[in-house]
């Protein structure tokens, strides 16, 4: 029974004793928070539906700063394309990140459930960009990373 004891109070002093530094953030900035390849799936948006999985559309941010990215978004169906957003800014909201363009709110980041494209829930990080270009285009995107 002692040794029981003492077993155990060595493994809670062992795993109480860890650096600090390995409990910081790995990403101290929004932009680090943020960058990377977002891909959509049609669990994600059921508009895609009767879309082959490699001409999915994908975005992608590139850090510019500490508080802004450029938004890169590429569509390969049916022509293939690319839009590019210079400038975005991030703004820190208790539910995610705020991303801006010119003045105007143009999409979020967030933690939230994600589906995978073979349709299995996880955690992860939802980006959603919703804007409208002019009256006959916009651009509406939403995928995880």
């Amino acid at each position: 029974m002692k040794k029981q004891l003492l077993f155990c109070a060595f493994v809670g002093l062992m795993t109480s004793c860890q650096q600090e530094d390995a409990i910081q953030p790995s990403s101290p900035t929004l932009a680090g928070e943020a960058v990377g390849t977002y891909q959509t799936n049609v669990y994600l948006d059921p508009a895609y539906v009767a879309t082959a999985s490699s001409e999915l559309p994908y975005a992608e941010l590139k850090a510019e700063s500490a508080n802004s990215v450029t938004l890169i978004y590429s569509k390969l169906y049916p022509v293939k394309s690319s839009h590019s957003i210079e400038h975005v800014t991030l703004l820190r909201e208790p539910n995610g990140i705020q991303l801006s363009a010119a003045g105007s709110v143009i999409g979020t980041l967030q933690t939230d459930r994600v589906f995978t494209s073979n349709g299995m829930e996880k955690q992860g990080q939802l980006l959603r960009i919703s804007m409208q270009n002019d009256s006959a285009n916009g651009l509406y995107f939403i995928g995880s990373k």
